[in-house]
């Protein structure tokens, strides 16, 4: 989680560019409260500032920088789709006869299109560049499921593109200026993403922006995911069109959406400072003509987070992560369908141990065999697990008597069963702990509510592996530890405090990639003595908001608030907990002691 700067400072372009002063008594979003990798920065035209505009050599440069090209498309005179913005040749061909010149793409066929060289303009090294197919731009796609593009349509087909990208819809958005767009490309690839540009040259003030979002307003910005505004800047005076106020306000309303908001710096594209005023100001992404200079503005802003940051300035009270460990923790048998709602129903996001079963099955379930959850079974049940029974014989076994006659007849629940209330609720989260699971079939059984699920592995690998699968899901790498009380024994090789920290090296190696959250467990000695220390967990927090990962703690057996509000004020952001009343009670209070 990350600050909100309460004071935007006088920003400088060729003279001073001024911006409000920002005063919030509550809680701000900030951009830092989301890990940088998850950060859309949009290559315009493909990098088209860097490589030759809509060329593979530009996407492949956007990927490799870690953003998302955007790239026009258009079709041939006989049907096939291309990367290729303008609506002639006489920019992109400048010596070409005049004749040549004047023809759209539209006019020639895909093999005499492939013959251009649209490249040279640019300069001898970027000569011999060729016009690329979607085809090849889906083929470019199929080799990391992690990469996406923009297809920002001037004359398509939908329904041709539609067919001509399955396979790839998760990675593909739709950009488009006409809102008429949006509904006819989800009918045709409703799994897709939508982005709607608004554009703002040649405005002067806020009015026509003003009523543009007046129109979305009505329709509650029907099938948009992301909206991007063009922003323009007096390099004299330092204004901008539109309005700090307008940007700021917009921010406020499309996270109440659920939409991401993007603003691209259209007339500055170089200039770092007005990165930062947009970063400032709520922005949550960019499109811009200078990905490399955006990469840089936001590894810089990520790195200039306030020093006294605390969790009740900059966090408000109900972004607060609680995960009920195995469902709701002590308070229900765990990994129950009663023990899922029970988490939700106390503001918290379950935890779901996942295991399968003889037959293929995914569900929720912990241990590696029965004896602690069927106590009088016969031993030879007992020393089964989920794994050697069919699913209707392990939904026929009851998992709640154990804990009292209370809980008496819950039964496992399956994946399709979490999958199906995680539908009929967006606004929920699941986090799902891998016990032993085909992870692309987990993927493929959740694919509608990837955004809704928290993988938690202690395996790094795992993470990537995952992410791989299923992009918009979340991850979180949590560091196991004794449960029992260790001194730091500082001066062994074998100290725990020192074991974690070369698990934080060899993640910091790797900048944090693929991880949301992260989890360190808590121990307290009788006396009260954290493990790992207080200076460990306060310097971790530190790094990891720098990244925008949640830092998360575990304090095993503790449902004291004590324990609660001094991890809080050493910065820990999250938790997960067996006690989860006891720790959405002390956050509460917490909160209350301001």
């Amino acid at each position: 989680m990350r600050t909100v700067r309460r004071l935007v400072g006088i920003r400088v372009f060729c003279v001073a560019v001024v911006v409000s002063t920002v005063a919030a008594a509550e809680p701000v979003w900030n951009i830092r409260d989301m890990p940088i990798e998850r950060v859309s920065v949009v290559a315009h035209r493909g990098a088209g500032f860097l490589a030759p505009e809509n060329s593979m050599e530009a996407l492949e440069l956007s990927w490799s920088m870690g953003c998302i090209p955007e790239v026009d498309v258009r079709t041939t005179k006989d049907g096939h789709v291309v990367m290729f913005h303008d609506n002639d040749f006489s920019r992109i061909l400048p010596n070409a006869p005049a004749e040549m010149k004047k023809k759209r793409l539209e006019d020639l066929t895909y093999d005499e299109a492939k013959q251009l060289d649209i490249g040279a303009f640019r300069g001898p090294e970027s000569a011999g560049q060729r016009i690329v197919s979607l085809a090849e731009i889906v083929a470019a796609l199929k080799k990391d499921s992690k990469r996406q593009v923009y297809l920002d349509v001037k004359n398509v087909d939908f329904a041709i593109m539609a067919k001509e990208t399955e396979g790839v819809h998760g990675q593909v958005v739709l950009a488009t200026g006409s809102e008429a767009d949006l509904p006819r490309w989800k009918a045709v690839a409703p799994r897709s993403d939508t982005l709607l540009w608004v554009g703002t040259w040649g405005d002067t003030d806020d009015t026509k922006v003003e009523k543009r979002f007046a129109g979305l307003r009505q329709s509650h910005f029907a099938h948009i995911d992301h909206l991007q505004v063009h922003c323009h800047f007096n390099t004299q005076t330092g204004g901008m069109v539109p309005s700090d106020d307008f940007i700021r306000r917009a921010g406020i309303e499309l996270r109440r959406h659920r939409i991401e908001f993007q603003t691209m710096p259209w007339n500055v594209p170089e200039k770092p400072e007005a990165y930062v005023r947009l970063l400032d100001l709520g922005t949550a992404g960019f499109g811009t003509d200078r990905p490399d200079v955006t990469m840089k503005a936001l590894r810089d802003y990520y790195q200039s987070g306030s020093a006294d940051w605390n969790v009740r300035d900059h966090i408000p009270l109900d972004r607060i992560a609680v995960q009920a460990h195995r469902g709701a923790g002590e308070l229900a048998p765990e990994g129950s369908r009663e023990a899922f709602e029970l988490g939700w129903k106390l503001g918290c996001i379950p935890e779901a141990d996942l295991r399968q079963t003889k037959d293929g099955v995914i569900v929720s379930f912990h241990d590696a065999n029965f004896a602690r959850i069927l106590p009088n079974a016969p031993d030879e049940l007992k020393k089964k697990g989920v794994a050697d029974l069919t699913f209707e014989e392990v939904k026929a076994l009851d998992v709640g008597s154990f804990r009292s006659g209370q809980f008496a007849g819950q039964r496992v629940i399956s994946l399709a069963e979490m999958v199906a209330l995680l539908k009929a609720h967006p606004e929920r989260s699941l986090y799902i702990d891998i016990k032993k699971v085909d992870f692309r079939q987990l993927a493929d059984e959740t694919v509608e509510v990837h955004p809704q699920l928290i993988l938690a592995s202690t395996k790094y690998d795992e993470l990537q592996r995952w992410r791989q699968l299923a992009p918009k899901s979340r991850t979180l790498h949590w560091m196991g530890g004794p449960r029992d009380w260790v001194s730091d024994r500082a001066d062994s090789e074998d100290n725990p405090q020192l074991t974690l920290a070369r698990r934080l090296e060899a993640l910091r190696a790797v900048n944090y990639a693929g991880i949301d959250q992260l989890q360190i467990h808590v121990n307290t000695s009788p006396e009260g003595v954290f493990f790992p220390s207080e200076a460990f967990l306060r310097a971790t927090g530190n790094e990891l908001r720098q990244h925008g990962i949640i830092f998360q703690t575990l304090p095993w057996g503790q449902k004291d608030p004590r324990i609660f509000h001094r991890l809080l004020d050493l910065g820990c952001a999250s938790f997960a907990t067996d006690f989860p009343d006891s720790a959405m009670d002390a956050i509460r209070e917490y909160y209350q002691r301001r």
